[in-house]
């Protein structure tokens, strides 16, 4: 691989609960650093970062704005437009329960209010032509009772809009007169399954506000700090896209599909085809795999119980960071998380307001953790508010401190478990034959005491691992992807079809590279048909080759999936056409070990583990050399994050500067 040499300088930042993260690439140099989030201000802590730079080319982004937004309700006042008899679609939703045996269970209430759902008289037939016309008058009717009703945006799904858009158009043109921001679905999502569809749409609508005034003040920064004249987000489907050419819903996992994307230029770089990628922040901690070099994916995903059916990597997030709270339940059960005390107040050891024991506090009186392990963001951490915030839970407990301490470390790392599990085993990867990639400002000090649970032999640490998840975005490919429902049975004849939509892609994708001034003939496109046997309800993606029997393909990936075929000759759907057009950054190189000659540790310090208090050295990162090698329990401290490595296993430094724990 090749280092670009080209002398500017490329930046890429990414906002968490808790930090958010920076990486430069000017010329062969790469830096990576932390600062404060701001929560009540997310774009603060970014333009504050733009400011304080000198000339850069580039700048990407990946933030948790539209999903904070989303789980946490405060988007906009959406009215949702559909077709006459179908106002309760968002409400009727699927047959489908939270938790099938459970006479209590309710599903997730809709974005959107009853009284805010309109109807329209139209109707379109399943193949898109007109059965009732949607007339002007109706139209202008319809707009001025949503102008009236104080939405502040609109949502339009109609039925089979997907096959002929030409009402939703017709609507949409007519509010964006009236000033009203549309999210139509034949544009956002042009599939069928109009449930999905509805609620996708919704979605896009809900945050759409929220998220392009959030672009626009980034934009702004952006421009008067001399940068480029747009910038790239990070999408939920691991590459970037100028900002003006996305979707608000495509970013709902911005930031963890950073560290994913990441996760496969380092398997390349590296040699390993089986990853699982760990990323534990302040907030949560973000799981997926990397199975033969391939990412996982899903176009059945749900945020909150609302489903999100644009293709997303599959990642699983749960609410167990840093900063997540260690609490007492009414049972007198020691529970950790989901909750977390965030940047602000943050854990009670950051002396900023805090009060209630954390993950991190845990870490810091257990010895993992320095006073100055967060000197890079102005924090010194303060052991006396920690230990007053684990005193008063060990009283609250009946247990003592150290076995408090040790509980919500133990806790935490079995609310993981079951993360990786699910991420994982629940999709039959086997995480055995698997490399557990740690990265995060906390992913590194929890990875090796999973992987010892998990039966994974192998632990790695790549360079700049607290800031990976920015780093993953700043080397992410351009990225558009397109889809159009065809619901077709296949045979020889359906080539033509597939052809003729793909070659619209290719000119759809085309001309938007243009328009970001990319240069086209680095382009490469990767179709996809979605199959299925015919007469069932869901799909298997699969790679598209013209010369390939379509059929066979799919019986063979069917079988590996579920383990069994219906048999070869069973009649085959082709359900959707997509195709995604990435146009791939420059390769590059990681930094290489440059220490030779070996120096002692840093410190010593006594770690708190289940079989008592034991005494291990510390050694800084950057003073590593080629040939090093420890054995656990060892502390390595980095910039952003610190690396735990406990008995029974081994430490040492690859040639790429990634660190490898070898789980005895």
């Amino acid at each position: 691989m090749v280092m670009d040499l080209v002398n500017d300088m490329r930046v890429a930042t990414d906002i968490g609960g808790t930090f958010t993260d920076v990486v430069t690439l000017e010329g062969n140099q790469i830096r990576g650093w932390k600062v404060l989030s701001t929560k009540e201000s997310p774009d603060r802590a970014v333009t504050e970062i733009i400011r304080d730079l000198a000339d850069f080319s580039y700048f990407s982004h990946g933030s948790t704005v539209a999903t904070n937004a989303l789980l946490e309700r405060k988007g906009a006042k959406v009215a949702f437009i559909t077709t006459k008899g179908f106002k309760d679609l968002l409400l009727i939703a699927r047959q489908k329960r939270p938790r099938l045996y459970d006479f209590d269970c309710s599903r997730t209430t809709p974005l959107i209010n009853r009284n805010l759902c309109f109807e329209v008289a139209e109707r379109l037939a399943p193949d898109g032509t007109v059965i009732l016309p949607l007339s002007l008058n109706d139209t202008f009717a319809l707009v001025d009772h949503v102008m009236e009703s104080g939405a502040e945006a609109v949502a339009i799904c109609l039925l089979f809009s997907y096959k002929n858009p030409a009402h939703e158009i017709l609507l949409e043109n007519a509010l964006k007169k009236r000033g009203m921001p549309v999210s139509r679905s034949s544009k956002i999502i042009p599939e069928f399954r109009e449930f999905e569809r509805a609620s996708t749409t919704a979605i896009n609508a809900f945050i759409q506000p929220i998220v392009q005034s959030y672009l626009q003040e980034i934009h702004k920064a952006v421009r008067k700090a001399g940068g480029p004249p747009d910038y790239d987000i990070m999408k939920s489907t691991g590459g970037v896209a100028a900002s003006g050419e996305i979707h608000p819903v495509e970013i709902l996992l911005s930031g963890p599909a950073g560290g994913v994307s990441g996760g496969l230029l380092l398997a390349g770089l590296t040699g390993r085809k089986n990853l699982i990628t760990f990323d534990m922040g302040g907030t949560s901690a973000d799981f997926s795999a990397i199975v033969d070099n391939s990412l996982l994916w899903t176009d059945e995903g749900e945020i909150d119980g609302l489903p999100v059916s644009i293709p997303t990597l599959d990642i699983t997030t749960i609410g167990a960071g840093g900063g997540s709270i260690a609490w007492m339940d009414s049972g007198g059960a020691l529970r950790v998380g989901p909750q977390s005390a965030g940047s602000e107040p943050g854990p009670a050891c950051y002396d900023m307001g805090g009060v209630l024991p954390t993950v991190t506090d845990a870490n810091f009186l257990s010895g993992l953790l320095h006073r100055e392990s967060f000197t890079g963001t102005g924090i010194i951490l303060d052991p006396y508010r920690a230990s007053q915030a684990f005193s008063s839970l060990a009283l609250s407990s009946g247990l003592n401190v150290e076995v408090t301490l040790l509980g919500t470390r133990s806790i935490v790392n079995a609310n993981m478990l079951r993360g990786i599990r699910s991420a994982t085993e629940g999709k039959g990867v086997d995480v055995r034959d698997c490399t557990l990639l740690a990265f995060g400002g906390a992913g590194p000090l929890h990875a090796a005491e999973l992987a010892k649970e998990l039966g994974i032999k192998e632990v790695l640490v790549p360079p700049l691992a607290g800031m990976f998840s920015a780093l993953g975005i700043l080397l992410s490919s351009v990225r558009l992807d397109f889809a159009e429902t065809v619901s077709v049975e296949w045979h020889t004849g359906t080539k033509q079809l597939v052809d003729l939509i793909l070659q619209g892609f290719i000119k759809r994708s085309l001309q938007s590279f243009k328009r970001q001034a990319l240069n086209i003939r680095d382009a490469v496109f990767r179709p996809f048909l979605d199959l299925r046997y015919k007469g069932q309800s869901f799909h298997l993606a699969i790679p598209y080759d013209k010369k390939a029997d379509m059929a066979e393909r799919f019986y063979h990936a069917f079988e590996k999936r579920y383990g069994y075929a219906i048999g070869n000759g069973h009649a085959v759907e082709v359900v959707n056409v997509r195709l995604s057009a990435i146009i791939p950054r420059e390769d590059i190189s990681l930094p290489g070990v440059k220490n030779v000659s070996p120096l002692p540790p840093v410190a010593k310090r006594n770690i708190l583990l289940s079989s008592g208090s034991v005494s291990a050295p510390v050694y800084q990162r950057e003073s590593l050399w080629r040939s090093f090698f420890a054995k656990g329990p060892v502390v390595i401290e980095d910039e952003g994050c610190t690396v735990f490595v406990p008995p029974e296993c081994d430490v040492s430094v690859e040639e790429n500067s990634c660190l490898r724990i070898d789980v005895r």
